[in-house]
């Protein structure tokens, strides 16, 4: 079991933007694919976040986009605009974890909006990993190089360094600030949508309509 209390709990969503995100994949979806999977991707995610904690609006949903924060919102989950332009990911999980400081929140979880295959067995484990207050829990992607999810208290004094190698770079960050840390290595957490490999990969086995066999495209 977590050794804290979820409802202290807040998950970030950082999302950059229904028509501008997947631009890795133009050479297999066009741009009106690309927005409905990061529509789905991200309404997917919202579900399974409000089923695991049993509040939506535990779910706080960073983004530029007025459009992904207008589906978060009907979703029941709380949306910080990021402004007109992004402000880069780290900057934009800052955003995140400021607010959810203000909700009262003792601990967040750092969520990606683009893993199909996230499930709540998955966010409970990385809860339940958290064996202590001073504690991270990393989640790195398929690669091993990046990371996918993490979790950890507010008042750390934690660096986050999403971006190339962020899987290393949030271990030495974790060292630095004294942290214990723990890793959890899961199928449904490593594989995130970049590019036209992860498509087929993923295609059938997660559940997002646009990659499921036999879907037009």
């Amino acid at each position: 079991m977590a050794r804290f209390d979820l409802a202290t709990l807040r998950t970030i969503v950082p999302v950059r933007g229904l028509a501008t995100g997947k631009s890795r994949l133009a050479p297999v979806l066009d741009a009106a694919e690309r927005a409905a999977l990061n529509r789905e991707l991200l309404m997917r995610t919202l579900a399974v976040v409000g089923d695991w904690c049993g509040a939506p609006q535990r779910c706080i949903v960073v983004s530029p986009c007025a459009r992904a924060l207008a589906l978060a919102r009907a979703a029941g989950a709380t949306t910080v605009r990021e402004g007109a332009r992004a402000v880069g990911l780290n900057r934009a999980v800052r955003l995140g974890v400021a607010r959810a400081a203000a909700q009262g929140a003792t601990h967040v979880l750092i969520l990606p909006g683009d893993l199909p295959r996230v499930s709540t067995d998955a966010l409970s484990a990385l809860a339940n990993a958290a064996a202590r207050e001073r504690h991270v829990v990393l989640a790195p992607d398929k690669s091993g190089t990046g990371t996918n999810a993490l979790l950890i208290g507010v008042d750390t004094g934690f660096a986050f360094e999403f971006g190339a190698a962020s899987f290393a770079a949030h271990q030495a960050a974790a060292q630095r600030a004294g942290l214990t840390l723990s890793v959890v290595r899961r199928a449904d957490l490593e594989y995130d949508l970049d590019t036209p490999e992860d498509l087929a990969i993923c295609a059938g086995t997660a559940n997002i309509a646009i990659l499921k066999p036999g879907e037009a495209r």
